[in-house]
């Protein structure tokens, strides 16, 4: 009985409260939202209008937001402020003015019992509405142009005095001050305006809108270490190791150095990233709202297991050692694990609002990153699928080769007859030549596709789906 009372409640306030209308912004009303709102759906705003009720002057206020949580709140004003929060106690939208005084971090909240009529939350139109789904709040009420007392603490909005407005949301799980703002959670006019006159559509300050500078470099080192870095490094350890079979690179395979230098420099970037979080958040990330708070988290597991993998590679042992198959298993393990998470980690960030990207509907960067996920897939299942083709034929190739080999160094070890140093085989699958082959006479391998298909010309992946397909052969 008791939940259903309180769907009831739920539905009945916000059948009864009529949701903000955008549409007479600079008409009847004064509106401030993001630049990118389209109608009626925005992210969150404000409006304002004067109105006289019991012959004295009010401004009727609007705000309504994606609160992100059902602790969360949305608030206007900087210094005085008007504001209000959804009570999952009492199930009901409460709406507070208050104030921050000089030098000080925390809010304070005015006492009703001090000025009973600087409030005006109900009668002629006003009310609230809270949809917990989506934790969208609106709430219209009125506020005494000029407070019958504190006046310079909450504002007088009497002409001519003119303000830059300050929408902020945040969580306040306590309901104490209004004032343990998420990152990117204040916004600030573009310019001031005379909270009594309509004549203002006002748009998010440009310089404020937009996420920080180290913010915006905390993305990008992520986005290039693990979307690309990575991604591209997998791929060369994965797929390539016998492209380039009698070339090297600083007296390495070329693909090891190369996985080498991109896997380093993912490492690098991540803990460069890591540190500008620190910085931006002065300390660990104070977000409690869900999801955001597991971006953090995550972050943080990338980062040892992003540490620890190059580490443990300094004990690997000789391709021949026993334990070299544990090594490999341990390496490709942790280098898999890290590369996953940073699949989710990067998803939560992008939709945090720090990020900058102010889309309730369509968040582009997001759906980019998918549609990469996807094109990842794709492009290892079909390398898959190359790559046990021509399986056999390149492991007999391979014990060929070794077999040679061993006969060469026997022969110079007993120093007979001087033999020339085999030369290692290109792979098989390198180029097709685009001829359907039957059997081999000579090895009974199974037929090439008829598809020109040149490995070294592959575009490199861009993406960050790890080994889902076939396991790798770590043995070897």
């Amino acid at each position: 009985m008791i939940v259903v009372g309180v769907l009831l409640f739920l539905v009945a306030s916000v059948l009864s409260f009529n949701d903000v209308d955008l549409s007479t912004c600079t008409v009847t009303k004064g509106c401030l939202r993001p630049p990118i709102c389209a109608d009626n759906l925005c992210e969150y705003g404000a409006t304002w209008r004067l109105v006289e009720q019991d012959e004295v002057q009010y401004i009727e206020f609007e705000l309504f937001g994606d609160i992100k949580s059902s602790s969360g709140f949305i608030s206007l004003g900087g210094d005085g402020f008007v504001g209000c929060y959804y009570d999952t106690v009492d199930f009901k939208i409460v709406v507070r003015a208050g104030y921050r005084p000089e030098a000080s971090e925390s809010n304070h909240l005015y006492n009703p019992s001090d000025d009973e009529k600087l409030l005006i939350t109900t009668g002629d139109d006003l009310g609230s509405s809270y949809v917990d789904a989506q934790h969208y709040l609106q709430c219209r009420f009125r506020r005494r142009v000029t407070p019958v007392r504190m006046a310079n603490q909450l504002k007088d909005l009497a002409p001519p005095n003119a303000y830059y407005l300050i929408i902020q949301r945040g969580s306040d799980p306590l309901r104490t001050s209004f004032g343990q703002l998420y990152p990117g959670g204040e916004a600030t006019s573009n310019t001031s305006a005379i909270i009594t006159s309509p004549l203002y559509d006002l748009t998010i300050s440009y310089l404020v809108y937009h996420s920080p500078g180290v913010v915006k470099a905390h993305g990008a080192m992520m986005v290039l270490a693990w979307v690309f870095c990575s991604s591209v490094g997998v791929i060369i350890s994965r797929y390539y190791k016998d492209m380039w079979p009698n070339a090297g690179l600083l007296g390495e395979r070329v693909w090891f150095q190369i996985h080498r230098i991109l896997m380093g420099i993912c490492v690098g970037l991540t803990c460069l990233a890591v540190i500008l979080a620190f910085v931006f958040c002065q300390g660990y990330s104070a977000l409690k709202i869900y999801p955001d708070y597991i971006h953090p988290i995550l972050g943080l597991i990338v980062l040892c297991l992003a540490i620890i993998n190059p580490i443990i590679t300094f004990c690997r042992p000789h391709p021949m050692h026993k334990n070299r198959p544990y090594f490999n298993w341990t390496h490709f393990i942790i280098g898999t694990l890290a590369h996953v998470l940073s699949i989710p980690t990067i998803m939560l960030g992008l939709r945090m609002p720090a990020a900058g990207v102010q889309l309730r509907s369509l968040n582009y960067p997001l759906w980019i990153l998918i549609f990469f996920v996807i094109f990842q897939f794709c492009v290892e299942l079909t390398l898959e699928i190359h790559g046990c083709i021509h399986y056999r034929r390149n492991k007999h190739k391979k014990i060929t080769y070794r077999n040679e080999l061993e006969q060469y160094q026997n022969a110079v070890r007993v120093g007979g007859v001087p033999i020339p140093r085999p030369v290692e085989p290109e792979p098989s699958g390198r180029i097709f030549n685009g001829s359907y082959r039957g059997r081999d006479s000579d090895h009974h391998y199974c037929r090439q596709l008829s598809i020109e298909y040149t490995l070294e010309t592959r575009a490199f992946n861009l993406t960050l789906l790890p080994y889902l397909i076939y396991w790798p052969h770590l043995h070897e």
